[in-house]
């Protein structure tokens, strides 16, 4: 009774907290910049007047291959040839881009570590007892942990369509409240039964948030920018396993107080900042760029047109998902392609952040030292994740990248298979988060910047993701009890995983290839988009 009084009671002040925050949380005018409102903070522009009006030494000429950068809703509609065109220079835009990274990514980086440290703490709550503590044998314990990508994947979709259509700030910190919720009860169950039910509920939530926040960064950084900085959000994904480790070996300490396993304790203690940090969430979050106040009007204005060049403007007429919209990204081959490559990454990835505890626990180090020992190799990967991502902005490329990275995988799989020695096992450890990390930007970012259309890209990124996390359900069962300590199955489906990755990125990028080449010779595609390889 006193759970279930305070679980209201969370609730409560969750949805107080929105019902308050009308009063100082505005929708602001949609944005059209024109001769008798240029002093307002309304604004976008007539790409193509920037695009004949060249003349100015230092000022950037954009050939977006649209006519019009434009929102619905205000009273005074301007037509396009009453816009004027705005010019700026590179340092104005560094400044924007700097100004973007500080009131943006260390929100965005907070979110997501919490979201990876929710999702994969059942690998050290089961070092520490989960499974004999809950009786459960080691298919329920699979199943358990394969329930979260089960709601995940069915999710994924529905959830960004939801974030189409409404507002990102009440969407995504409600799906966090809900996630922090999950986690938090998770510290109470008694049975498989309780297990299961708190990690459907915890998948369903967190579904929409990675999908979520990686439409959200496309549409604020060019592709360009926009790979090193899902690689700062990656790294939250193993700095989150840095830190796991030695979170639950501080709560061996609390073992037996107050009633509670260690592994209880783990539960609370991530679930509770998760839940604060959905009110946080709610109030920084923003749907639109043009709707903060922390951008100036100029500053808005260069957001718009330096974003025209590589999606179409999200109008209010062509921002409606409908069946069509499912039939043109369901239908590319890119969508699938992408979905497939992701599928294999997220087996090999899952594989190793859930099951790295069972993995050096099977070399022969005690369990304590076994959760102590899975931080290292997560700083490995954090660093790989940042190398990675700075190629891919560099250079501006992705399939290579993704079959280094999994040739990389796969030589550590293999060692794993070969070696005897428990420190050369842990050794190489660090070799395969190192290929993960190389990896890693260009595998969950990849379709995100190859659709123009911001509606289908919002459809085809929660797909590639859906589909990709099919490979996280199939990583729960690779690793069985029965198996152990070496667990061959599992690491020769990894190694043979890796391969096909490598095999499947280089085709894809090649076609990518190819098919920037066909349009650059065609002369009436000169101007059509061209995809990121």
């Amino acid at each position: 009774m006193c759970l279930c009084r305070k679980v209201h009671f969370l609730f409560f002040l969750y949805f107080t907290f929105i019902l308050m925050g009308k009063t100082y949380k505005t929708s602001l005018p949609t944005i059209q910049i024109n001769e008798r409102n240029l002093l307002k903070d309304e604004g976008y522009l007539n790409i193509e007047s920037i695009k004949k009006d060249s003349s100015m030494k230092g000022t950037r000429n954009f050939d977006s291959g649209y006519s019009e950068v434009t929102l619905e809703g205000d009273q005074n509609h301007i037509s396009g040839n009453e816009i004027k065109p705005y010019n700026f220079d590179e340092q104005d835009e560094k400044k924007l881009v700097r100004k973007l990274d500080w009131r943006i990514m260390p929100l965005f980086c907070l979110f997501y570590f919490a979201d990876f440290l929710d999702r994969a703490n059942i690998g050290n709550a089961t070092l520490a007892g989960l499974q004999t503590d809950l009786k459960m044998t080691s298919y329920e314990l699979s199943t358990a942990i394969s329930a979260f990508f089960i709601t995940y994947i069915i999710f994924e979709v529905p959830s960004n369509i939801i974030l189409k259509k409404t507002d990102a700030a009440k969407w995504l910190s409600f799906i966090m409240f809900i996630w922090g919720l999950a986690t938090l009860l998770s510290a109470f169950v008694t049975n498989f039964t309780g297990l299961l039910v708190a990690r459907l509920f915890l998948g369903a939530a967190e579904s929409g948030y990675v999908p979520g926040i990686l439409f959200l960064l496309s549409k604020v950084y060019t592709p360009k920018e926009y790979s090193f900085r899902v690689s700062i959000l990656l790294t939250m994904a193993t700095l989150s396993g840095l830190f796991s480790g030695p979170l639950m070996y501080a709560m061996s300490y609390f073992d037996g107080k107050h009633g509670l396993h260690d592994w209880q304790y783990l539960f609370i203690f991530e679930g509770v900042p998760t839940i604060f940090l959905a009110l946080v969430s709610y109030i920084f979050l923003f749907d639109d760029l043009q709707n903060v106040k922390w951008l100036s009007h100029e500053q808005k204005m260069i957001q718009a047109v330096r974003m025209a060049t590589h999606h179409k403007p999200d109008t209010k007429e062509d921002s409606a998902i409908n069946i069509h919209t499912f039939k043109v990204a369901l239908l590319d081959w890119k969508t699938w392609s992408f979905a497939f490559v992701f599928l294999l990454n997220s087996i090999n990835v899952t594989s190793l952040t859930v099951f790295a505890p069972t993995l050096i626990d099977g070399f022969g180090f005690e369990t304590l030292t076994s959760q102590l020992l899975t931080a290292p190799p997560c700083a490995v990967a954090t660093i790989g994740v940042l190398f990675g991502g700075y190629l891919a902005s560099r250079f501006n490329k992705r399939s290579p990248l993704l079959l280094i990275g999994s040739l990389i995988i796969a030589t550590g799989y293999l060692c794993l298979l070969v070696l005897r020695d428990r420190w050369a096992l842990y050794g190489t450890l660090f070799l395969i988060p190192s290929g993960m990390g190389m990896q890693a930007a260009a595998a969950i970012g990849w379709s995100a910047i190859n659709y123009p259309d911001l509606t289908v890209r919002a459809v085809a990124v929660a797909f590639v993701l859906m589909i990709g996390n099919i490979g996280s359900v199939l990583a729960a069962y690779l690793f069985q009890s029965k198996d152990a300590p070496r667990y061959v199955f599992g690491l020769v489906f990894n190694l043979v995983t890796a391969l096909v990755s490598a095999l499947l990125s280089s085709l894809t990028g090649f076609l990518l290839y190819r098919e920037n080449c066909r349009r650059d010779k065609h002369p009436n595609e000169k101007d059509q988009f061209r995809f990121f390889y």
